[in-house]
């Protein structure tokens, strides 16, 4: 996706790029999943360790992080994703193929 977002502007691209998936947020508007909704990495390493079924400390245990932080990144990947709920957010990442 950040290759395709990347590349320089043709109907081609634009095309692909509305080709993406969308997320069905809670409060009914859909959003498309482009770049500015991406996870960081280290979201995406918070979010490989829920997928896993870690509980927030073992989270932040794995990957010497405060226990603060992976709420806080939790709460982001949440919020980026359109979701509410954890299993909410490995299930969405799977349909957008973060994970």
């Amino acid at each position: 996706m950040e290759s395709l977002a990347r590349a320089p502007a043709s109907r081609l691209r634009d095309r692909l790029l509305g080709m993406l998936p969308t997320i069905d947020r809670p409060d009914g508007q859909t959003i498309a999943a482009t770049l500015q909704d991406s996870l960081s990495t280290r979201e995406l390493d918070v979010l490989r360790c829920i997928a896993q079924g870690y509980s927030n400390l073992q989270i932040s245990e794995a990957l010497f992080i405060s226990l603060h932080t992976v709420k806080s990144h939790a709460r982001r990947i949440n919020n980026k994703l359109g979701v509410e709920r954890r299993t909410q957010a490995v299930a969405q990442a799977k349909v957008l193929g973060l994970l």
